[in-house]
């Protein structure tokens, strides 16, 4: 089944009206029909039954009633079995590769991706910030569409280094919470693999990735002292976008697995 995203103005009511692009990708990209049916997901990970009542020429309305808790759902659709919450912090990339970022970590089901300026970012947000997380907002709609996810996944930004840990810790909301600092080099005696790291764990995870120039030895220095754990992948050396998605589904997997 289809999972369409809400619009952010959707107001619980039991009809809804649909114009613009969303009225556009039900009815011409979807070519969904009268009397057809779909899931629909909030802005706040809600679940609602979605029927097509009426098609106009530029417009469609919705009746919408609640869905079964998510919960109840996940043996019909295990697709739709709720992840591991995970933070992603990233650090600017150059060009449109933060794009590509938000949009796998999307799919891949990251509940807050935080776009964060650190000393080695070339890209600069500075005047341009709302507009560029309107179009970030736009690319997450579409990935959750295409993906089905159920996750509500945001993107903040953009954050200055120095306060991850604060905003960290102020997002676990009292779970408990374990921050991985993505590093090619060593940086702690301690320092271990992603397995040995994450074993056992059930919490909300944050994942720490540095731009092209990667960090600076004082920025790794001020997440460990604040708790946060160094770990190395054992791979090749990978580019920013691509150490991303790898980190993020092979904490996924190790979450997973540990809690089956």
């Amino acid at each position: 089944m289809r999972l369409f995203l809400l619009p952010a103005t959707f107001d619980r009511s039991s009809t809804l009206q649909l114009t613009g692009k969303d009225f556009n990708y039900l009815i011409k990209a979807l070519r969904l029909k009268k009397g057809q049916e779909l899931m629909g997901r909030d802005r706040d990970g809600g679940l609602w039954n979605l029927r097509i009542e009426k098609i106009e020429k530029a417009s469609c309305i919705l009746s919408v009633s609640p869905s079964e808790k998510l919960e109840e759902k996940t043996d019909a659709l295990p697709q739709m079995r709720p992840l591991k919450p995970i933070v992603l912090y990233q650090c600017l990339p150059k060009g449109r590769k933060a794009d590509e970022i938000i949009k796998k970590a999307t799919e891949a089901g990251v509940q807050d991706i935080v776009l964060v300026k650190s000393r080695n970012c070339v890209a600069d947000l500075e005047g341009k910030e709302n507009s560029r997380l309107e179009r970030y907002d736009a690319i997450v709609t579409e990935a959750i569409q295409q993906s089905g996810s159920v996750v509500p996944t945001k993107v903040h930004g953009v954050l200055p280094f120095k306060d991850i840990p604060a905003d960290f810790s102020k997002r676990s909301e009292g779970l408990a919470h374990l921050g991985i600092v993505l590093h090619q080099v060593r940086l702690s005696e301690n320092q271990s693999d992603l397995f040995s790291c994450l074993r056992g764990f059930d919490g909300i995870t944050a994942i720490i990735v540095g731009p092209e120039g990667g960090l600076e030895e004082e920025e790794c220095a001020l997440l460990l002292n604040c708790g946060f754990k160094a770990v190395t992948l054992k791979t090749n050396i990978l580019r920013c976008e691509t150490a991303s998605i790898y980190a993020i589904g092979a904490v996924q997997t190790i979450l997973e697995s540990c809690c089956q």
